[in-house]
């Protein structure tokens, strides 16, 4: 039986993943490399003040990307059977439990602020939480949102103009076949790339 839809939940929950993200990205550049921000981000990152991280962070868009592993890939795990949690382990189990609850009250809030397919949400909505610690501990679940555009994240994090930032904020809430299809959906509006 399939779980009824529920209006949008607050942006601002998407805010708060954000902004641990980012602070964790920060803190340890091993787990930026893991992730795959780029070298000219990860300096960007590291050379921004926290106000413009809570900015960055305020993107109504979730600012990783949720990769589920392969349905039976994973074991089930208790949490006995957890190593001890280093950063990014944590972090990958709390965004695997935030994406199902997310799937299981609002597929559609599930698509628009954690960018996930139909196919993930479905598997999400189906799976039950034991199989989550297996999943949320494999590797390559977390990645960087825009990682093929790379000029997005220096924009987000130095911006500062508020006609800028809106179009920031609207190219997170636009689809992944609109970024494909621009190298630069922002330079249609003079939004230039920082060197």
């Amino acid at each position: 039986m399939p779980v009824p839809e529920r209006p949008l939940p607050a942006v601002d929950e998407i805010r708060q993943l954000n902004r641990l993200f980012l602070d964790l990205l920060r803190a340890e550049p091993l787990a930026a490399v893991r992730f795959g921000l780029s070298a000219r981000a990860l300096r960007h990152l590291r050379q921004a003040t926290d106000d413009q991280v809570e900015r960055a962070a305020a993107l109504p868009r979730a600012l990783f990307r949720l990769r589920l592993p392969a349905a039976g890939c994973c074991q089930a795990l208790v949490p006995s059977e957890l190593a001890a949690g280093t950063g990014p382990q944590a972090f990958q189990l709390t965004l695997m439990l935030y994406a199902w609850n997310l799937s299981r009250q609002s597929g559609y809030a599930a698509r628009l602020l954690l960018g996930l397919s139909d196919r993930d949400i479905r598997r999400l909505r189906t799976t039950a939480i034991s199989e989550l610690l297996g999943m949320a501990v494999a590797d390559d679940v977390v990645g960087i949102a825009f990682d093929e555009f790379d000029w997005i994240w220096p924009e987000l994090l130095t911006e500062t103009r508020p006609e800028r930032w809106r179009q920031l904020l609207l190219l997170g809430f636009q689809p992944a076949q609109a970024l494909v299809a621009s190298a630069s959906p922002l330079a249609r509006h003079g939004v230039r790339p920082r060197a």
